[in-house]
């Protein structure tokens, strides 16, 4: 009988080791999967970090680039600004326009050769 016990007592004690052996292999499985998880967790981030700093200095250009227009927009208004009062008034304009009017040859009435030639005879018989 001792060594039939021994027989199950060695059976029990394989059985035993087999399962350790399945549960460390199913345990080394998990982790190796959690470590292939995490591998790929650290590259997207990495990828998603790198796009960001890509974007994050675009977006600097391009703060940048906005802020030197609005600087030389402000420079061309300053500059506007001081010449303003050089600028002519509505006001000027159609006095300028009214002199114009007043000059145009179109609007003035014209006398013939003959007519002038008449009114400066009527004048020297005034003055004699």
């Amino acid at each position: 009988m001792p060594q039939e016990t021994q027989g199950l007592i060695m059976q029990e004690l394989v059985r035993r080791s087999n399962e350790d052996t399945r549960r460390l292999r199913t345990i080394e499985q998990r982790l190796d999967g959690m470590e292939a998880r995490l591998v790929a967790l650290e590259d997207t981030m990495l990828d998603k970090t790198k796009k960001m700093n890509l974007k994050a200095a675009e977006l600097e250009a391009s703060l940048r680039l906005v802020s030197d227009e609005m600087l030389m927009v402000k420079t061309n208004m300053e500059r506007i600004t001081r010449q303003l009062p050089t600028f002519a008034r509505k006001q000027d304009l159609k006095e300028i326009e009214h002199m114009f009017e007043l000059l145009n040859p179109i609007r003035q009435e014209f006398i013939t050769k003959d007519q002038l030639d008449e009114e400066l005879k009527q004048r020297d018989e005034v003055i004699r």
